[in-house]
């Protein structure tokens, strides 16, 4: 079975690439998020969009799917996006027991690969960390993280233009704005959030934009979106509730 792999093995495939010092930092901001929670773990980095997918998902207790930048709201993908489509709904389909977390472009192109739909924020851009709204399911997966009046509330490092519109058959929302999604019978967990995402991995991002997010923006506001990866956030205690799923 694949809980029983010793020790346990986690593959990431990372969506992007640049030359930028954000790439590898984001990489290595994920391997201390593991460090933390699966101190054991052994992982391996992968690179679809200049290397392929060559792994075997037999051999890994979950993959994940990182943040990237290709816009999935178009008809027509680039080759190693399709690939990664198809990487996804066969680990799905053939591939039950290694389980699946996706997260920002991650959680969009596993939505895109099971049949739902990408769209344009209606509220712009989402920069910075913010503060968001379990549902009742997401509730009972994730517990009360800060034990506050509030319960359903939660905040995440975010870093996008584009959301899930509509879900596939199957996943349900854990947080409102289908912010996250889960579907336990293929195990998959998504976040259009950044669970992994340090203060100086976003600023990074930021300091290389080229003003896809920066650009027409007020000194002032720009200031405010540099400012928001310096407030705290779940992400931390939340990826601990998600590797408890993933050796249930």
């Amino acid at each position: 079975m694949i809980s029983k792999l010793t020790p346990p093995r986690v593959a990431i495939l990372r969506n992007y690439d640049t030359s930028a010092s954000w790439g590898n930092a984001m990489i290595d901001s994920w391997k201390a998020i593991l460090k933390a929670t699966i101190p054991d773990a052994e992982v391996e980095v992968y690179h679809p969009t200049t290397g392929g997918i060559l792994l075997d998902a037999t051999k890994f207790n979950v993959i994940i799917l990182t943040g990237g930048v290709f816009n999935l709201t178009l008809p027509k993908v680039d080759p190693w996006v399709e690939q990664t489509l198809s990487f996804t709904r066969d680990t799905a389909k053939n591939y039950p027991n290694t389980k699946m977390v996706g997260v920002c472009w991650g959680h969009q192109v596993i939505t895109r690969a099971m049949g739902g739909q990408i769209q344009l924020n209606p509220y712009g851009d989402r920069v910075g960390v913010h503060p968001l709204q379990f549902t009742e399911r997401g509730l009972e997966f994730f517990g009360n993280l800060k034990n506050a009046s509030n319960p359903m509330a939660f905040a995440l490092p975010q870093f996008h233009k584009r959301r899930v519109g509509r879900i596939p058959h199957g996943f349900v929302p854990l947080a409102e704005g289908n912010d996250i999604l889960i579907c336990e019978g293929k195990n998959i967990i998504t976040f259009q959030g950044h669970p992994e995402m340090t203060e100086s991995v976003g600023r990074g991002i930021l300091d290389a934009d080229d003003g896809a997010y920066k650009g027409g923006l007020s000194e002032h506001e720009v200031a405010e979106m540099y400012a928001r990866f310096s407030l705290s956030h779940d992400g931390h205690r939340m990826f601990q509730k998600v590797v408890d799923w993933i050796f249930e």
